[in-house]
């Protein structure tokens, strides 16, 4: 079971997909595409094919410092720029500073 489900794109039309991030209840993160169209009948004989990835609950560190290393990588406002951005999407965090 899924406790958060944010759809984070949409193609509407005769080939139509959709990709919905997840939190599930045991803490996995899942990144889940589904298409429809006649290109998925034609190749899997079936009216829609979904597919996703997992991460388990243990791997979230390691997901969480690559892709805030990917984003501020190279970035002398980096600091911040991610607090500002933890502010903005209500991600509790600590600011801290020696004067």
């Amino acid at each position: 079971m899924a406790s958060q489900v944010i759809e984070i794109a949409r193609q509407e039309g005769t080939e139509f997909r959709r990709v919905d991030l997840m939190l599930k209840d045991d803490g996995a993160i899942v990144l889940e595409g589904q298409d429809m169209g006649p290109t998925v009948e034609e190749v899997w004989g079936d009216t829609d094919y979904e597919y996703w990835v997992r991460v388990a609950p243990s791997s979230l560190p390691k997901l969480a410092f690559e892709l805030l290393r990917e984003k501020f990588a190279g970035r002398l406002d980096a600091v911040n720029a991610f607090r500002d951005w933890c502010r903005a999407h209500g991600v509790q965090h600590e600011f801290g500073n020696y004067a």
